[in-house]
Formats: C-alpha cells, structure tokens, sequence
C-alpha cells in the first residue's frame, strides 16, 4: 500500500482533531471516575445513623439522613422552578428552617405545591428528609427573580439578606408518602444520578480512530 506525499494544512488539521477529541475521551474518563466515586458516597452514606441534630462542620453531610428539630420561617419561604408534579402547576417551597438546639438556619425543601396550598405546621416541629447539595447557578439558566419569588437556584447571599442570618450550604429535603390533595408534596428518597460518561468517552475515542482511518484514506494512492 502506498501513499502520497503529506500536505501541510490537511496535516496540521489531522493532528489538531485526533489531540482534541483523545482529550475529550480521556476528560470522559476522569468524569466517570469522579460521578463513580459520588455514588459510593452517596450509597455509603444512606445506610449511616441518621442524624438528629447537625455537628459543627457540615461539609461530609450530603445524602445523609436527617430528622431536624425547629421552627419553619414562612415568610421567607422561595418559590424554586422545578419539574411539574401531575396536573398541578406551581414550585418547590423551600423555607429557611431556624433550629432548635443552637438557632443555625438550614433551608428546607418541602415539596411540589401550588401556589397557596401548601399546609404549613406552626411551631416547633421535626422534619425527616435527606441533605442534598444547593443547585449551581448555570450558564443558560434564568437568572432569580427575587422580587417575584421566583428561583432557579439557591442564592444563599440574598436569602440571608432576607433571613438576617446566611443558611447553612445544603438542603434538607423533605420525605414522605404523597396524600391525595396534601400539599406540598414530598420527595420519595430516591437518589438518581445520570452517569452517561462511559459512552461519552467511547464515542470520542471511536471519532479518534475514524480520523485516523479517514487521513489513511485521504493521502492512500489509488
């Protein structure tokens, strides 16, 4: 098999295009180690005691159980853009939650609801859910509305403006079973990660390998 002589531009191109998508292949790569290493986490961490009271540092407590003692701030409750619930139309309600043991505040995801039908428990009250990280503010996303009560992420800056005392860095959210006309309605626990990385990874590869059999194929004399 014989091939003619190289040209430079058709080169150069090759060579730019097997780097990138090599590189993307192997960036794939590190990602499904790291998403790997969040579901371990996330799987060890369901199965631990769970927690009646927060310690000091909070940074090892995402996807840990809790039952939280305290008092809702409904006045300052944010109206969070999520996915739609069956027919009805409305938000997730997350309300600043002042505990009882030592007063912090840590936001509190209470569930699907239309607007004005959520039921809201006065008083001191424990509430059984699953920390979770905040939603990151995205590139394309909305930006908050906060004089409209409507967000796409937690800002927790301008939720402690609201508050008087910045919250605590992750959302207990709320679980339970859904009642028939009881709003909101609660989370079911479950924990889904989306871990496509493996097939991203082969996909880029196989361009890789195609670009070299097309430069073979393009230089291959007839």
């Amino acid at each position: 098999m014989q091939f003619r002589k190289l040209e430079l531009l058709p080169t150069l191109f090759f060579i730019a295009s097997f780097v990138v998508l090599c590189a993307l292949g192997t960036w794939q790569l590190q990602r499904l180690a790291w998403k790997e290493s969040i579901i371990a986490a996330s799987e060890a961490r369901r199965h631990l005691p769970i927690l009646a009271g927060l310690p000091e540092d909070t940074g090892d407590l995402v996807y840990r159980k809790a039952a939280l003692t305290g008092r809702f701030l409904y006045d300052h409750t944010i109206h969070l853009i999520g996915r739609q619930q069956g027919m009805n139309v409305g938000y997730y309600m997350v309300t600043p939650f002042a505990l009882d043991d030592d007063g912090r505040v840590i936001l509190v995801n209470r569930g699907f609801s239309p607007l004005g039908k959520e039921t809201k428990p006065a008083g001191l009250v424990t509430v059984s859910g699953v920390f979770r990280p905040l939603r990151q503010k995205r590139y394309f996303a909305p930006e908050n509305v906060p004089e409209k009560n409507i967000w796409t992420y937690e800002d927790l800056d301008k939720i402690g403006e609201m508050v008087g005392q910045r919250p605590l860095p992750l959302v207990l959210e709320v679980i339970g079973q859904q009642e028939k006309n009881v709003f909101p309605i609660p989370d079911d626990g479950k924990i889904i990660f989306q871990n496509n990385h493996l097939g991203y990874a082969i996909t880029w590869f196989a361009l890789a390998v195609t670009s070299v059999v097309m430069f073979g194929a393009y230089y291959r004399k007839k």
